[in-house]
């Protein structure tokens, strides 16, 4: 078998190919990496040739900007997206990662800090930027407060959780990332990606990002559910 075969894909899309030099030398050696100029040839490779990843910059030609990003992740959902842009900004950031993307960062990152990226949002984590993370944790509170569960809801979601899978959970919502979790509860990565995976398909919801607000919403001051608010030591 070709060495390449064996190798994960990423995608790479821009309009600029010097952006595209820049980034495919930051991660060459560590991926395959195909290259895309113009929309249509990035929806054909995201249907085609199953990338693990997606570095996408939000300047490419016809590509509309955040809004395309559901629909580029409905045609291949495992495909991890970083959007790179030539002007970060905080509400875009948002939207981005509401419409499913993993990443978001300047476009003129530095290589070792893209590989990061690409390493970190692999492990099912989220890639962005310091002065991202305020607006996050606004959006997720504002968020919170329209969701409307009803207790009885709740009790069913939260039965089918599994006590190992809610320390998971727990560990997670401290702010641990997969590699720390699987240290603390002394298991592999691989195994805490399938708990889970199993606490998101259990609870109904997505990623990681959903799932902090879940349990923020329901870390209630007053009864939280049994091992999903924090422990006292």
């Amino acid at each position: 078998m070709d060495r390449t075969d064996t190798i994960p894909l990423v995608l790479i899309a821009s309009g600029v190919a010097g952006l595209r030099k820049r980034w495919r030398q930051a991660i060459q050696g560590l991926f395959t990496v195909h290259e895309v100029a113009e929309r249509s040839s990035l929806e054909r490779s995201m249907a085609n040739r199953r990338p693990v990843a997606l570095l996408l910059d939000l300047q490419l030609p016809e590509l509309d900007g955040v809004g395309r990003v559901a629909a580029l992740q409905r045609l291949r959902p495992p495909t991890k997206i970083v959007l790179l842009t030539s002007h970060p900004d905080e509400r875009e950031g948002i939207a981005a990662l509401k419409a499913g993307a993993r990443g978001y960062c300047d476009r003129e990152i530095a290589p070792d800090l893209l590989r990061k990226a690409l390493e970190v949002v692999q492990k099912g984590e989220i890639w962005v930027g310091r002065k991202l993370i305020p607006h996050l944790l606004e959006e997720l509170t504002a968020l919170t407060e329209q969701q409307k569960d009803s207790p009885a809801e709740l009790d069913r979601r939260l039965d089918r959780i599994t006590p190992r899978e809610r320390e998971i959970v727990h560990l997670l919502s401290a702010g641990a990332s997969n590699r720390e979790i699987a240290k603390s509860l002394t298991v592999t990565e691989r195994t805490v990606k399938a708990h889970l995976t199993a606490v998101f398909r259990k609870l109904g919801i997505s990623g990681r990002l959903q799932l902090a607000l879940f349990v923020l919403e329901h870390s209630r001051p007053a009864g939280p559910p049994a091992d999903m608010g924090p422990k006292s030591s």
